[in-house]
């Protein structure tokens, strides 16, 4: 064979060679992109899988615990791991707390784990060991390859974890971002729909019980202002029409008298929802000037005192000269007096007693108690007695009488000067109301405490 001959095998051979070449790198590219897309196909498979099955748990009943511990479930049941944990941020704090876990011996143990400003996505595997927040993440959980996702807004982190790379087909990787944030999406919408479910579900139950407290208060009132009405009603008719003859002067009168307590009432009634009304709608402002205590609840003892005379309840005063004046609105300070002292008598049965206190507290601030032997209350009911438009029970109401008002709006009044109303009370023994004002309120001067709350 002549050397041209030689010369174009040679040549036809490297040609064939770099075919091959050529060939076969073009079927590795095609192995590649076929294997590239078979983990995608499989990755979109499972987390359509993952999502149709997280999706389930929207209308299922049962605690927050039970729902992160079956999204747990799902999660392995369909992603490459070995153990999965949900974690929630502490706002105040800052750390994590596990508050779901499966695969773990003793995830409890583990604590609070700090870690300050939290990405939203990272993974540590063989080839990527991770450092910072991923190396103290692997210390706290002694994992050496976990994946995490992390929603800010809801501070709440899903936690994927395996104990070695021989159970799975590959280390974890920045595909996997996409499955496990959307399972991640999904427990949070999950969780925040249950959330709103339930306080959609409290606010139903607020408002019914609104309604059903307005339409207590409603009948109530009617029956409150219907009776001196009728009594109003019936003694002006007397009187008109002269029932009893034209010398009947001293009847008349006593009617006249009886018509003018009614509306006297009914001007309290009326007064009192009026003055709550301003008070809640901040439109009521306090006329503040130098206050007598003791002339305070003189005047008010002797506006109730013919109340407490026809029941038989004796009113004592227990002010000493020389308190000192306190920096208040008179006639605001007069209606709590009046109120409480009112309450106090109408709840009291004929023989008891109802004293008034007044002083100074340990830190200088001004205390009027109102203490009576009445029929008092059980400590369970002493928040509703507080309550607008509350009455503890029927027989009480259809007993005594009264819109509820009363007391909130007494609390009211004390909380407009800064201070407070408390109650202390035991069923069948009496009541203590006590209203506190800051020591602001008090007048300089030097005169004794003679009496301590």
């Amino acid at each position: 064979m002549t050397d041209r001959s030689t010369e174009d095998l040679e040549r036809e051979l490297a040609f064939y060679r770099r075919q091959c070449n050529d060939l076969g790198a073009r079927v590795l590219r095609m192995q590649e992109e076929q294997s590239r897309a078979h983990r995608e196909a499989r990755r979109s498979r499972t987390a359509a899988r993952l999502l149709r099955s997280a999706f389930g748990l929207v209308n299922v009943e049962a605690s927050d615990e039970a729902i992160g511990d079956r999204m747990l479930e799902i999660v392995l049941d369909n992603l490459v791991c070995d153990r999965a944990a949900i974690l929630r941020r502490d706002s105040r704090q800052g750390g994590f707390r596990i508050v779901n876990a499966l695969g773990f011996a003793y995830p409890r143990a583990v604590g609070e784990i700090p870690l300050d400003d939290p990405p939203e996505f990272f993974f540590t595997s063989s080839r990527e060991a991770g450092d910072g927040m991923a190396a103290a993440l692997v210390q706290a959980l002694g994992l050496p390859y976990i994946m995490w996702a992390y929603d800010p807004a809801a501070g709440i982190a899903l936690l994927l974890g395996n104990r070695g790379e021989a159970n799975v087909s590959r280390p974890f990787g920045p595909d996997d971002r996409e499955v496990v944030e959307a399972a991640l999406g999904v427990f949070v919408d999950i969780m925040q729909r249950r959330r709103v479910e339930e306080e959609l579900r409290v606010a139903k139950i607020v408002a019914e019980e609104a309604n059903s407290i307005k339409a207590a208060f409603l009948a109530n009132l009617s029956h409150e202002l219907r009776t001196p009405l009728n009594a109003i009603i019936g003694f002006s008719e007397i009187i008109r029409d002269e029932m009893y003859g034209i010398d009947s002067r001293e009847k008349y009168q006593e009617y006249a008298s009886d018509i003018h307590e009614n509306g006297q009432h009914l001007l309290s009634l009326i007064q009192d929802i009026l003055d709550f009304s301003r008070l809640q709608s901040g439109r009521a402002t306090l006329r503040e000037e130098s206050v007598d205590l003791a002339q305070a609840a003189g005047a008010a003892m002797g506006a109730v005192s013919t109340m407490a005379r026809e029941r038989g309840v004796n009113l004592t005063i227990g002010i000493r000269p020389g308190m000192p004046p306190i920096h208040a609105d008179p006639t605001r300070i007069r209606q709590i007096l009046i109120n409480l002292i009112g309450n106090a008598v109408k709840f009291t049965p004929a023989g008891g007693r109802v004293e008034i206190r007044a002083g100074l507290s340990d830190d200088g601030g001004a205390v009027l108690q109102v203490i009576d032997s009445g029929i008092g209350m059980a400590p369970e009911d002493i928040p509703r007695a507080l309550e607008p438009f509350c009455q503890l029970e029927n027989t009480y109401t259809r007993r005594f009488g009264g819109t509820g008002l009363g007391l909130p709006l007494c609390k009211t009044l004390a909380e407009r000067h800064g201070g407070t109303l408390s109650i202390d009370s035991r069923l069948g023994v009496g009541t203590t109301v006590t209203v506190r004002l800051p020591q602001q309120r008090v007048a300089d001067g030097s005169a004794s405490i003679f009496y301590r709350a």
